[in-house]
Order: structure tokens, then sequence, then C-alpha cells
């Protein structure tokens, strides 16, 4: 005799287990694909069919539970400076396409774009730290980067940088002219649409292989600095 909810909630369990796992290996250094296989055998030990695994958006919620009541990722030590680093850094795990991508992987290509916008705008806080961390969702969803990354950032960042990271796309419609009419002229209107426009440009140029970029630790110092300057006035 068979006991189908038995089964069923026996599945569920070793779903939500998988998750869970996925969850951990992120916050290590990985994608949400990656993360899930890896997360699959260690649970299982051994292989998982598809349909038995955890979504995208199952893990991405697990990492959000994860985080704290307050979300984002406010559980990591140090100051808000600390873990923004702990979160861009997962970035060194994320590999791009190198037709598109021939910098490397995805926190070299963040530290470019970081280094692009701060030769325009070396003071601009808010702006700088959007360049730094407009990826990082593609560290935890690959299918909706944008999404996740604000979600695990939380309240690390300011409402000016989130829409900064929520607009990068349609600031590269708008520079390549394909953007709605009804959309670019919102978009104009914006006070910030021309930092927007910078950091889509810097986001294009940020992809030249052996580019001396400044390294993770020398970015934070640089926000955290411009923090502490603006604090001071």
């Amino acid at each position: 005799m068979t006991h189908p909810r038995s089964d069923d909630a026996s599945a569920d369990k070793i779903r939500r287990r998988i998750a869970e796992e996925a969850a951990r290996i992120m916050a290590r250094g990985g994608d949400s694909q990656r993360a899930r296989f890896r997360a699959a055998r260690r649970v299982a030990g051994g292989w998982v069919p598809e349909e038995q695994l955890p979504s995208h958006a199952e893990i991405r919620q697990e990492v959000s539970r994860e985080t704290g009541a307050q979300g984002g990722l406010a559980h990591l030590a140090g100051d808000r400076f600390d873990r923004i680093a702990d979160i861009v850094r997962m970035l060194s795990a994320v590999r791009q396409d190198p037709a598109k991508h021939p910098e490397g992987d995805a926190l070299e290509h963040s530290l470019q774009v970081f280094d692009r916008v701060h030769e325009e705008c070396p003071f601009d806080e808010e702006l700088l730290t959007a360049a730094l961390v407009h990826d990082v969702g593609r560290a935890i969803d690959r299918s909706d980067p944008v999404t996740a990354g604000v979600a695990a950032l939380g309240d690390l960042i300011t409402p000016r940088t989130r829409w900064l990271i929520e607009n990068l796309h349609a600031g590269w419609f708008h520079a390549a002219g394909t953007l709605g009419l009804r959309a670019r002229h919102r978009l104009e209107q914006h006070p910030d649409f021309l930092d927007m426009l910078l950091l889509a440009e810097s986001d294009r140029r940020g992809r030249i292989r052996g580019y001396a970029s400044p390294s993770l630790d020398e970015a934070i110092v640089i926000l955290r600095a411009l923090d502490a300057d603006n604090d001071a006035r």
C-alpha cells in the first residue's frame, strides 16, 4: 500500500533542504544554477531529477529569509560597506560569455564599471555604489537579477542607488535609440537621468581584457571615505 501524502511530504522536505543548502553555498560565492545542483548532491547524495529541484525563485526566497527581518544581507558582520563587499565578492564565481565579456568574471566587470564612473564622478557615493553593485543579482538569480540584487542589498543601498540599478537596462535602450517614446520621456524627466546614462555607458565600456581595475578593497575604501565626508558636512 502506498502513502502518496507521506511521499509528497518527504519530497517537499528534501526540496526545502536543497534550497537551504543552495542559499548557504551562494552566500560563500556562487550563482544560483551551480548552487542548486551542488546542494542537491550534498543533500540527496546523488543525482536529483530536475522536477524535484527547487526553482531559482525558491532559492532566492530562501536567501532572503536567511538575511534577517530587516531585509538584505544585514546579518553579515561589519559595517555597511563590509557587508556590501561580502555581497559583491560573490560575483567572482559568476562566469560570463567571453564574446560579450572578454574581461572575465562578473566581479572584474563590476570593478571596471566602478572605475569608469569614478573617473567622471569621483565624489558621488550613491552613483559609485550603484556601479559596484549593479550586477550582484546575477550571483543570486540569473533569471531575474535586478529584482534579486536589490532585494539582497535591502537597506544597504539608498533609494537613489536602487533607482539607478533598476533603470540601468532602460539606459541601455535609450542609448541605442530603442526605448519607447513614453518611457524615454519619463526617463529624461528624472533628476538622475544623466547619471543613469553615465552608468549605462560605463557598463558598456567596462569589458576590457587586462584592464587595470581597482581591487574590491580599494573600491570599498573609496566609498567609505566618501560616506565619512558626507557625514562630516
